[in-house]
């Protein structure tokens, strides 16, 4: 899995810069920062299962390096007790991807697509709405997969916000499920709402049991 990712991310960044060494010590940080021990969700299994969608989906895209190094980039600052990791995230991206030679354009779309997974929801007149949608919508594909995984899925979450007793995190957690489930959809994309929306709701609802 780990040189699939790598390979992926050199040939994204080779498309702009011809330095290999910069891509290096990119990957370096990424590869460090999604490997922490205190990820046990938000990890390079997490980034690899984006990518696939992403390969999966990749006609839909109108400019698929921008959903690419979203990907990579939009988890790179995961910090349980902050409540900017979305933005700090986003700076880090501007600042490395500049590095590559990454036009002016694509890095302030990725930064934007990145501050949109705090509230995962698309700014009205977004530039690239099309692929923010998708992106977006690879983020939150781990809700509707089946039981086993999406349970095994929560558990990583509740052992990532592992310093907070279940007094802290419950209320917070189940605070998350319910405006998810009441916000409308799901899902941003007619695709995913159409083959994935039931799914998730579903297992959102049966998480919801646990906090009664």
């Amino acid at each position: 899995m780990l040189q699939e990712i790598r390979e992926i991310w050199f040939d994204c960044c080779l498309r702009y810069s011809s330095d290999s060494g910069v891509a290096e010590k990119l990957w370096d940080e990424i590869r460090r920062r999604y490997t922490s021990s205190q990820r046990h969700y938000h990890n390079l299994v997490h980034i690899n299962h984006l990518l696939q969608l992403e390969a999966q989906y990749k006609q839909h895209l109108a400019d698929r390096d921008v959903v690419l190094l979203s990907i990579f980039y939009h988890d790179i600052v995961y910090s349980v007790v902050r409540k900017d990791n979305e933005a700090r995230s986003a700076a880090i991206a501007e600042k490395r991807l500049a590095r590559l030679n990454l036009p002016s354009e694509k890095i302030q779309s990725i930064s934007e697509f990145i501050k949109a997974t705090q509230t995962h929801i698309i700014p009205e007149g977004a530039p690239h709405a099309g692929d923010l949608a998708w992106f977006l919508d690879f983020d939150m594909a781990i809700l509707a997969e089946p039981w086993s995984r999406y349970e095994r899925y929560a558990q990583q979450v509740r052992k990532e916000y592992r310093i907070y007793p279940d007094m802290l995190y419950n209320p917070g957690r189940k605070k998350f499920l319910q405006n998810t489930i009441a916000s409308g959809h799901v899902y941003h994309t007619d695709w995913f709402r159409e083959h994935h929306e039931a799914a998730a709701l579903a297992n959102m609802e049966r998480e919801l049991e646990w906090y009664k």
